[in-house]
């Protein structure tokens, strides 16, 4: 399931330690309308299913920039070899070393889910169209199953429309670009609104046939109390280690 933070800027407490969640726009050809999961969104869900989510350990870096606030950038390490409660790690924050206090805060802070291509299986099986691009397929999809895309406690999955990239070059086809976008306007805490929310992920295939994800932003639009204001977030992956 993709969850997506609410920014403290718009309606609530904003979580840094959330998303981990970029790409560009897409050309497209003439649709091909497909009522059911065709082959390769098949094999897809089948390759998402068994990839491990905690085989690497690897950094994240994480950028926030919201309305009436500094640009604040997080350096996290993962390791899945340590206990459960130490993977996670603050590397740093704004390119300083953390206090011991700001280290404390991270330790029993939420870091999400673990970031992974496996959550792809819960809806790249669904209805979608498909369009033949140059060293891959397209696929648009109308609505997302429900529970699959959240922002706070809100279900926005069957207001997403989404636009899936699978790389077929090579011999393993593996989603490379993942757009999300919604545009309806919802409530939140009864004096804010959201109007509109991107999600871009890009992943890609390390040498030992495991994908994973490699980058992603995010960006909302809203209003608190009449005010309106905005929230970005982008991610990157780095330094993946096998850890066996």
């Amino acid at each position: 399931m993709t969850r997506v933070p609410l920014p403290s800027a718009l309606p609530t407490r904003h979580n840094s330690k959330m998303f981990g969640l970029g790409m560009i726009a897409l050309a497209a050809a003439m649709p091909v309308t497909a009522a059911h999961a065709d082959a390769l969104q098949t094999r897809i869900v089948a390759t998402a299913r068994a990839t491990p989510t905690v085989r690497h350990a690897f950094r994240r870096t994480l950028a926030f920039e919201r309305t009436g606030a500094p640009r604040k950038t997080y350096v996290e390490q993962f390791d899945p070899s340590r206990a459960p409660a130490e993977r996670w790690s603050l590397i740093s924050i704004d390119g300083r070393a953390p206090t011991p206090k700001e280290i404390a805060k991270s330790r029993k802070a939420n870091h999400g889910p673990i970031p992974s291509y496996a959550e792809l299986a819960a809806w790249f099986g669904s209805p979608a169209t498909r369009s033949e691009v140059g060293g891959g397929v397209l696929y648009r999809f109308a609505r997302l199953p429900a529970g699959t895309f959240k922002i706070g406690s809100h279900d926005a999955s069957a207001d997403t429309q989404v636009e899936a990239l699978v790389n077929t070059s090579g011999a393993v086809p593996f989603v490379e670009r993942v757009r999300m976008t919604s545009n309806k306007s919802f409530s939140v805490m009864l004096v804010a609104s959201l109007r509109s929310i991107t999600v871009d992920q890009r992943y890609r295939l390390l040498g030992d046939g495991i994908v994973v994800p490699s980058d992603a932003t995010s960006a909302l639009t809203g209003a608190m109390m009449g005010k309106a204001g905005t929230m970005q977030t982008s991610t990157s992956y780095s330094e993946y280690r096998a850890i066996r």
